[in-house]
């Protein structure tokens, strides 16, 4: 019995016989002569050979394979190709418990439903831009009187209530209500009539907010202008509360989860008090930060370093000196490193309206006698050398005021000796003694103590007081020097120096310090339009501020954070870095990645 033959030797058959073919079709044509021999005749023929080969081909195709769908989220959003099925988008995020979830009312009881289940009119980027989040758009009135914005169409509360610009009118005179505990109220006053309505000066009726129609919302400046708005409205506290559920009962309708109303990407369906909040995708959100993540759950607890190493959080922000220090010691860990300027200054305050801070070359001369950089290597690289109230990446951020307060201790030492005190001694001999007060013992306290001491000679008390009495002497310009950390509320130059604007002739209600031509350019800057002519005249203000040293700029925050690699999406800022900015939209670009499983995490 013949062997039949395999796929491979088919195919070596086939191929001998092609090569012969060739062969055959390029030789020369062969002729064959054949002679019969007859009694009548001699034939002659010719005869022309012909092979007809069939060569058999292998073709190889590339078939594309069909490609899977799209993942899609119930809010429409398309998964990233390397997520985690929708089941495992899951987020661990840990909060601190809340009194209420009025937001708009107490920013300090509510915060920890910012984001995800509150909107305000816009919100920031990664890039810092200003973008559309309740509000599609918005334009600004003649001089930044007023502004107008344009509610999303199709917004709704999660009870499937329409969200107008009623609700948000309403909000701005329950925020300010007299009768309320609102101590987040002075953060609107920028806003025509907040303050007003808020100490019983005026009704609810002042209050500079108002719906045009459903979809129109009109702000208005107080003091005639306030071209900052659209930038403090950004804040993700901003937002509004539900007119149909909160003013029946404005203190207590937000008390639980089952009265509290979403207008974020997410619904609370579970509030278990000191325990954990629960949070689902909305289904009335059509918004423009529709997540990835579609679970998400807040253990109420305080989680540091040993729970993120557990994987029971994704994501740790502020670490401190000790944790950065214990990451930094581990090759992968400190991999896993991230940094960000968190727009936080901490400077020295300083009365300038007695002796001797009086003297303005004698502050100079302390301003000149401070390592900054030394200060920033004892605090492990968790803060930046601050020579000005506003930090590198800030808007209207000056790099040429970092010579007016920088450090040199020989300039320090003569400047002390032009204002009287050679060697930190007065004409009479006496050593020249300052205090600076505070409410508990700090490193940078202790630093500027120590350089003081150092670089001048003079005595330098270090006095502690109980916070509330701090507080107290703050507020009636009672302390020679302390230290007045300050972060940022909304992205504006306005907010910074708004706390050096003088509010009487003793100076600012935190600072006793006094300029007019600040206050006058503080004012100026407040009534233009143009961003670029804005940030100029505060560049302005803020120059005479720094040179007049009415407050000596030690320090701005770096904020060092760690995620798992399988916490996916952060985006790069506008510094080129990865970072997550809890007041920005990288809470919806994040994603769990689809190597989930490899990391051991509580998901799997």
């Amino acid at each position: 019995m013949r062997k039949p033959l395999s796929r491979r030797d088919f195919l070596r058959t086939v191929g001998i016989g092609a090569v012969a073919s060739i062969a055959s079709a390029c030789a020369p044509k062969v002729v064959e002569v054949v002679k019969t021999v007859e009694v009548e005749k001699v034939v002659e023929v010719e005869v022309v050979k012909t092979v007809e080969v069939e060569v058999e081909k292998e073709v190889e195709r590339l078939v594309t394979p069909t490609p899977l769908p799209d993942v899609v989220t119930s809010q429409g959003k398309v998964m990233p190709a390397d997520a985690a099925p929708l089941e495992l988008q899951i987020r661990y995020n840990p909060v601190a418990e809340n009194k209420h979830l009025d937001v708009p009312r107490n920013i300090y009881d509510a915060n920890s439903v910012l984001n995800w289940g509150t909107e305000p009119l816009l919100r920031r980027n990664e890039m810092m831009e200003l973008v559309p989040a309740l509000a599609d758009s918005y334009e600004v009135g003649p001089d930044a009187k007023y502004f107008d914005f344009q509610i999303r169409k199709g917004a709704m509360w999660d009870d499937g209530t329409p969200l107008t610009a009623h609700d948000f009118a309403f909000t701005f005179q329950h925020l300010s209500n007299p009768d309320l505990d609102t101590p987040w109220v002075w953060y609107y006053y920028s806003i025509e009539g907040i303050k007003a309505h808020k100490t019983g000066d005026a009704g609810a009726d002042a209050v500079g907010v108002e719906a045009l129609d459903d979809f129109t919302l009109r702000v208005y400046g107080e003091g005639g202008s306030a071209p900052h708005l659209p930038a403090l409205l950004a804040y993700q506290a901003a937002s509004p509360a539900p007119k149909h559920r909160a003013e029946a009962n404005p203190e207590h309708w937000a008390d639980d989860a089952d009265g509290f109303l979403s207008c974020g990407p997410y619904s609370l369906v579970k509030w278990e008090h000191n325990k954990e909040m629960v949070w689902e995708i909305n289904p009335y959100y059509n918004g423009p930060h529709k997540p990835y993540i579609q679970h998400l759950i807040n253990p109420i607890a305080t989680m540091g370093i040993n729970e993120w190493l557990a994987k029971q959080i994704d994501l740790m922000a502020g670490l401190s000196v000790a944790d950065l220090n214990f990451i930094r010691t581990d090759p992968e860990l400190n991999a896993l490193l991230h940094w960000y300027n968190n727009f936080q200054c901490d400077y020295l305050a300083l009365d300038t309206m007695n002796a001797p801070l009086d003297n303005l070359t004698l502050r100079q001369a302390l301003s000149h006698a401070i390592d900054r950089d030394a200060l920033g290597l004892i605090l492990a690289g968790t803060v930046e050398p601050a020579y000005s109230l506003l930090m590198p990446g800030f808007p209207a951020y000056n790099p040429e005021l970092k010579s007016v307060q920088n450090f040199d201790p020989e300039l320090a030492r003569t400047l002390l000796a032009e204002a009287g005190y050679p060697e930190g001694k007065d004409a009479g001999g006496r050593q020249l003694e300052l205090t600076i007060t505070a409410a508990s013992r700090e490193a940078k306290l202790e630093f500027v103590q120590s350089q003081w001491q150092e670089h001048l000679g003079i005595k330098v008390n270090y006095e502690l007081v109980e916070y509330a009495a701090w507080s107290q002497r703050r507020a009636g310009h009672e302390m020679e020097i302390y230290k007045g950390p300050y972060e940022y509320d909304y992205i504006d130059p306005a907010n910074f120096l708004q706390l050096f604007r003088s509010s009487d002739e003793t100076g600012s209600p935190r600072h006793a310090w006094l300029s007019e031509s600040y206050d006058a350019l503080y004012d100026e800057a407040g009534h233009m339009t143009d961003p670029t002519e804005r940030f100029a005249t505060y560049q302005e203000a803020e120059r005479i501020l720094v040179e007049d040293v009415g407050a000596i700029f030690l320090t701005h925050m770096l904020i060092y954070q760690v995620w798992w690699p399988y916490f996916a999406g952060i985006p790069k800022d506008v510094t080129g870095r990865e970072v997550y900015r809890g007041l920005d939209i990288t809470f919806s670009q994040v994603y769990i990645r689809d190597d989930i499983a490899d990391w051991d995490t509580p998901r799997t």
